[in-house]
C-alpha cells in the first residue's frame, strides 16, 4: 500500500480499487524503433518520464484464460525457464509456423510518470533488447542509491542498436537525463538530485 504523507492526508490519497492488472495508466511498447502508447499513438523521440517502479515476472498465456502471472519479489532469485511447468514440448500450443509457442513470457513492465502531467504510462516487454534495457536501468538505479537512497531517475525514452541474426536491429534504450528524490545529506531527505550539474530543482519527481 502506498504510505501518505499527512500533508497529503486528503480525498485525493483514497486509493481506487483498480483490479490486478500489472499495468497502471496507458501501455506503452516498442515497435520497430519507436515507443507506441496504446498500439497507436506513438510517443516523440524527446519524451522523458520518471521511472517509479518495475515488476519482474513470468506470465503465462494461453487456454484462453486470463493471463498467470509469477512475480519476482524483492529478494527472491527470478526463475530460471527450467524451472517453470509447462516444459513439454510437444504440448505447446501452436505458434508460428505452427512450431510449438511456449506459453510463458519471461516479461518487464516498467512504470513510468510524466513529471510535467502526472499521467501514468506502463512499458511492458518481453523481449531480450527490452529487458536488456531495463536491467542496464536497474543498474544505474543500484549504483546511486548507494549515496542516495530513493533516488528515481528520469529518462528519456531512446532506442540503441542491438546485433540480432537477422543484422543490426533498434533496441530500448532508457536514457538516464536527471535524478529526483533520494535522500541525502547524512539521511536527512532533503537533498534532491537533478540534471547535470543543477542541484536546485525541488520537483520531488
Amino acid at each position: 500500500m502506498q504510505e501518505v504523507s499527512i500533508a497529503n492526508a486528503d480525498g485525493f490519497a483514497v486509493q481506487e480499487n483498480t483490479g490486478a492488472s500489472m499495468i497502471v495508466g496507458k501501455m506503452v511498447k516498442f515497435l520497430d524503433g519507436r515507443y507506441i502508447v496504446d498500439k497507436t499513438e506513438p510517443l516523440p523521440a524527446t519524451t522523458t518520464l520518471v521511472a517509479v517502479n518495475v515488476i519482474t515476472a513470468w506470465v503465462r498465456w494461453g487456454d484462453g484464460n486470463l493471463p498467470e502471472n509469477r512475480v519476482t519479489h524483492v529478494g527472491q532469485s527470478h526463475p530460471l525457464r527450467e524451472e517453470l511447468p509447462d516444459r513439454d514440448k510437444t504440448k505447446w500450443p501452436p505458434g508460428l509456423n505452427d512450431e510449438p509457442n511456449d506459453p510463458w513470457r519471461d516479461t518487464r513492465y516498467l512504470h513510468l510518470i510524466d513529471p510535467s502531467t502526472g499521467a501514468d504510462y506502463t512499458f511492458v516487454t518481453e523481449s531480450y533488447g527490452g529487458r536488456k534495457a531495463i536491467g542496464a536501468l536497474k543498474q544505474q538505479i543500484a549504483n546511486v542509491r548507494m549515496a542516495h537512497p530513493g533516488a528515481l531517475p528520469l529518462v528519456q525514452l531512446a532506442s540503441a542498436p542491438m546485433k540480432t541474426r537477422f543484422g543490426p536491429k533498434p533496441r530500448p534504450d532508457f536514457k538516464v537525463v536527471g535524478w529526483r528524490g533520494g535522500k541525502g545529506d547524512g539521511g536527512t531527505g532533503n537533498a534532491t538530485l537533478a540534471p547535470a550539474n543543477d542541484m536546485d530543482d525541488d520537483i520531488p519527481f
